[in-house]
């Protein structure tokens, strides 16, 4: 699955997709306030992970199965030290201000 479908899938389900202005192999998504990421390679696959404030603990997020897992707060196995350690952006808007490149609707 190229990341084009991806992000037509993502869309079918109501989600806005963000992405560099040149599209590349992954794209941040969002219901305005959950966000998630996804990333395809040819060779590894779909991969999903939560997205959360950068930390020493739990870096910047988590593996995750599917988008709706990726929207989450952190998955079931997290330990309690790391659920403690997880900072939500408090919705896209503020995410969209500290990313370290300009993202674009697709």
């Amino acid at each position: 699955m190229a990341i084009e479908l991806l992000i037509d899938n993502l869309k079918e389900k109501g989600l806005q997709v963000f992405g560099p202005e040149k599209l590349s192999s992954y794209v941040f998504f969002t219901d305005g306030t959950r966000i998630g990421y996804v990333q395809y390679n040819p060779v590894g696959g779909v991969k999903y992970s939560t997205v959360h404030k950068a930390n020493k603990q739990t870096g910047t997020g988590f593996e995750a199965q599917d988008a709706q897992a990726a929207m989450g707060f952190a998955p079931h196995w997290a330990s309690e030290s790391d659920r403690q350690s997880v900072v939500k952006y408090r919705d896209f808007a503020e995410f969209q201000k500290k990313h370290w490149q300009p993202l674009v609707q697709y």
